[in-house]
């Protein structure tokens, strides 16, 4: 008699899962990136009604850092919910690395200057910034989260931090629509703050959520 395994009627049992679609992945957070900006503006007002032009410098900067920064962490969220060999994953970090040179010249800017450091912060306006980039970063982030679950993440720690800093870039270019601040203080604290925090959020909640 014999004891070995019937491979044939194992694998009669097995259902055909549907790969997941990191494309549609990445065009539902965009879109959803875009329909929060559209909410930020129809209701705080889009920044050239506070005296502040769409083609500033700073703004154009700020927004480049951020679609980089939050397309990088995506596509590395997106990819890490389908494990492959020999996949680089890496583009994320130097996508951060680059954004960090906002705060480190933010600091810079806040040592050297004249003006008063409180009279470039505008806290009521920054508490804005940080309620709005967070709100908007959490619901991108609990959608890509659920997009993950349907995965199978080998490094859930990790796949928690890039979904939450990607949800917190995408977040904070919502925002960025209506922002009027062109100081780089201003936007070196603000911006990082918010972008920080729903990336700590990622790194302490999305691992329990997607471990398999």
């Amino acid at each position: 008699m014999s004891t070995g395994f019937d491979l044939d009627s194992l694998a009669e049992e097995l259902t055909p899962v549907k790969p997941l679609n990191a494309a549609g992945a990445i065009g539902g957070m965009a879109l959803l990136t875009v329909l929060g900006g559209v909410f930020v503006v129809s209701t705080l007002g889009f920044r050239s009604h506070f005296g502040s032009s769409a083609t500033d410098t700073m703004f154009l900067i700020r927004s480049g850092l951020l679609v980089l920064l939050g397309a990088a962490s995506l596509s590395a969220a997106t990819s890490m919910a389908r494990p492959a060999v020999g996949t680089s994953r890496s583009g994320w970090r130097w996508a951060a690395a680059a954004a960090l040179i906002v705060p480190i010249s933010a600091a810079i800017a806040a040592l050297v200057s004249r003006t008063p450091v409180a009279e470039r912060l505008y806290p009521a306006n920054g508490i804005e910034c940080l309620t709005y980039s967070i709100g908007i970063g959490l619901v991108l982030g609990a959608v890509l989260t659920w997009w993950l679950r349907r995965g199978a993440p080998t490094s859930p720690e990790r796949a928690g931090t890039v979904t939450g800093l990607a949800a917190g870039s995408l977040g904070a270019l919502a925002y960025s629509m209506h922002c009027p601040h062109n100081d780089i203080v201003y936007i070196g604290l603000w911006y990082t703050l918010a972008i920080g925090a729903t990336t700590i959020a990622g790194r302490l909640i999305v691992p329990r959520l997607v471990r398999w």
